[in-house]
């Protein structure tokens, strides 16, 4: 590096940023002074002082130059690849791949950024936001051309997977295990793509059953009677939107009333059933599901101490060396031991590992969490669940069940 280079503004400023990530990953932010940035980067503490308002400024600034290295490296990798599950998997692979390479950066990001208000502000969240939201894009490629499913919630897909990935990154970092992180993209890249691969053609009113003709009857008439009067909607209206001929609605109902009052009785069941699973639930995935609900209203309704968990413990390392941690780790059992159940059930997917299965659980969970910790967001926490676990439930179900008990 010659003297001309050396005494480029530019040049001291991203010594001076080096310098910063090297030091806040081993010192830590707090305990890191200008002194010992001016002196780990070889500058005097006026030349920082020329480029940074103060020390804050300066851990904010950090993320921008990484932020625009990683969108730039992952559309190089993106050259030629056509298929958005790929692209998908490419994403996921990147990611790792760049948090593994810059662990430095990508613990201050987690431990000493990801909890500051201002950074929500920042041109470094920008360019965070605008990297997190790129899955969004091959997952609507994957829907255009019939390989996604439809129905994908797109906002939750979104937290899922920066959630999933956050948790696996931050755990590691957290417990000061192996950073390895490539050593887990096929698990991680298969939880994700198994909750928006599409299986058979979704029908055009959602039937769940497509090859059962009174299933479909009941559905269209559901549909249509929700639209109009039933008085007013035809046999031959029903039978277009079920797929059948209009003799066939005959085979099953005597006439339009009775189909009426068996589409009540047909939710009637439906609404028992998950009636009694939820005061009383008796399938693992039920159970779990009341588990994150718990969990959700618990830090709804506990909300200073929630925020003060989120945005000071969670990313403190010290509290995972602490006994405190302990009692972290008992929920986690007790949410795995309702994982193995229902894989012993045969319910859930056996192929899943805890650390993937809790990844799945609290990865979304903390992203919808933080910014309502942070940003004081007055949103309710409890009215994601269903969103949520749609898509959980559709990674956590067993892909081949046997014997499921008569589970419906």
């Amino acid at each position: 590096m010659n003297d001309d280079m050396e005494n480029r503004p530019s040049n001291k400023k991203e010594k001076i940023i080096e310098a910063a990530v090297g030091i806040f990953a081993e010192k830590g932010f707090n305990a890191t002074t200008i002194s010992d940035l001016a002196k780990t980067a070889h500058v005097g503490e006026a030349t920082i002082y020329n480029h940074f308002e103060n020390k804050l400024e300066i851990l904010l600034s950090l993320i921008v130059p990484y932020g625009n290295d990683f969108i730039s490296g992952f559309h190089e990798h993106l050259r030629g690849l056509k298929d958005p599950e790929e692209k998908l998997r490419r994403f996921i692979w990147f990611t790792l791949k760049w948090c593994q390479q810059h662990r430095n950066c990508t613990k201050i990001l987690l431990v000493d950024i990801i909890s500051l208000p201002q950074f929500y502000q920042s041109e470094g969240y920008a360019l965070l936001r605008k990297a997190s939201f790129l899955p969004l894009d091959f997952l609507d490629e994957g829907i255009e051309r019939g390989m996604f499913r439809v129905d994908t919630n797109k906002d939750m897909f979104h937290r899922l997977v920066f959630g999933i990935l956050l948790y696996v990154v931050l755990n590691r970092i957290m417990l000061n295990r192996s950073f390895e992180l490539l050593d887990h993209f096929d698990d991680i890249a298969n939880v994700i793509l198994s909750c928006v691969k599409a299986g058979q053609t979704d029908s055009p009113v959602g039937f769940t059953k497509k090859n059962d003709k009174r299933e479909r009857i009941l559905l269209a008439g559901e549909m249509l009677f929700s639209r109009k009067p039933s008085g007013e909607t035809t046999i031959a209206e029903i039978a277009h939107a079920a797929r059948v001929a209009d003799g066939t609605i005959y085979d099953y109902f005597k006439n339009k009333e009775e189909l009426l009052f068996r589409i009540f009785n047909h939710r009637m069941k439906d609404f028992l059933t998950t009636f009694n699973e939820t005061i009383s639930p008796k399938r693992s995935i039920s159970k779990l599901k009341m588990g994150v609900y718990h969990f959700l209203w618990w830090v709804q309704n506990n909300q200073s101490w929630a925020k003060v968990y989120i945005k000071d413990i969670v990313s403190n390392p010290r509290f995972y060396q602490s006994s405190l941690y302990k009692f972290k780790l008992k929920h986690d059992q007790a949410l795995l031991e309702l994982f193995e159940e229902g894989v012993e059930a045969g319910d859930l997917n056996s192929s899943l590992t805890s650390d993937i299965f809790l990844s799945v659980i609290f990865g979304p969970i903390h992203i919808i969490c933080l910014p309502w910790a942070i940003l004081d967001h007055s949103d309710s926490l409890t009215a994601h669940l269903d969103d949520l676990f749609e898509l959980i439930n559709r990674i956590l179900r067993n892909p081949d069940p046997v014997n499921r008990g008569g589970a419906s």
